[in-house]
């Protein structure tokens, strides 16, 4: 997890976040650090990647933003010109939008653009993304599942960035109903803590680890590490299971929540 105060802040958003009206989320992400310059990367997009852009480039010049970039890469070939690396190291903050977050990572895992990215958060720049943008940030990475996920073999994983490990988070997790998926995944022991955004709803990770909940709705966390009782194991793919004991709870805007100890620190008051 993350321990070392000289990174950067990691701002996850479950999604759909508003881009028109107050624009909530992505006021906070501009307020981190006074950002001027932020580079936007629609790769997780298949089909419109640049239109996606676009509306972030409007929202983000609504907020005062002076230069948005947009990175409108395609192939991993794409990812590594230079001119790519420039835009990263002057921009204040990195914020990656929604769409497919396997596209996302088959495309920029090995480049060296992710690299010089992760080198930028390390030495304190904030990296944003939203759904697939946030779901790509962990390592491993959760997909697949959604509402079928008490299904055995539904669910998939793989390797994600980076940016956070040892815990997962999902996105549109009460739209899409994904509380089953991401149990699931935990009893599979690749992590034991799970964090669900819902729509419109994110976390501000600071470098101690502690993330504030920001939006208009709820982040849910699930905790696997004291389950009671769970057959998981012996269950046939395809067949439902049964699992007792898990740790749940439901954070509301304005919440502190500390990762290492697992508790509530604070909640701040939302004028």
């Amino acid at each position: 997890m993350i321990s070392n105060e000289t990174k950067g802040h990691l701002v996850l958003i479950g999604g759909n976040e508003d881009k028109i009206r107050n624009r909530e989320i992505l006021h906070a992400i501009v307020k981190i650090n006074n950002v001027q310059n932020i580079a936007v990367i629609p790769t997780a997009s298949r089909y419109y990647p640049r239109q996606l852009g676009d509306k972030y480039k409007s929202a983000f010049k609504n907020l005062g933003v002076k230069k948005i970039e947009l990175l409108d890469i395609r192939t991993a070939q794409e990812a590594d010109k230079e001119e790519n690396f420039e835009k990263i190291k002057s921009a204040d903050c990195i914020f990656f939008t929604g769409g497919d977050q396997v596209r996302l990572v088959d495309i920029l895992q090995k480049t060296k653009l992710l690299q010089v990215i992760k080198d930028e958060y390390q030495m304190g720049k904030t990296v944003a993304g939203t759904s697939a943008g946030a779901a790509a940030a962990s390592n491993p990475m959760i997909f697949d599942g959604d509402e079928m996920g008490f299904l055995k073999g539904s669910v998939n994983h793989s390797e994600g960035f980076g940016f956070i490990n040892n815990f997962t988070v999902d996105t549109h997790f009460i739209t899409r109903g994904r509380i089953s998926r991401l149990t699931q995944f935990l009893l599979r022991g690749y992590s034991n803590f799970g964090i669900g955004l819902a729509e419109d709803t994110g976390i501000i990770l600071y470098p101690n680890n502690q993330f504030e909940v920001i939006g208009s709705h709820i982040v849910t966390i699930l905790n696997s590490e004291n389950v009671k009782f769970t057959n998981y194991k012996e269950t046939n793919i395809d067949e439902r299971f049964t699992t007792d004991g898990f740790q749940l709870g439901f954070l509301s805007p304005g919440t502190i929540y500390d990762i290492n100890k697992k508790s509530v620190i604070k909640i701040k008051k939302i004028a």
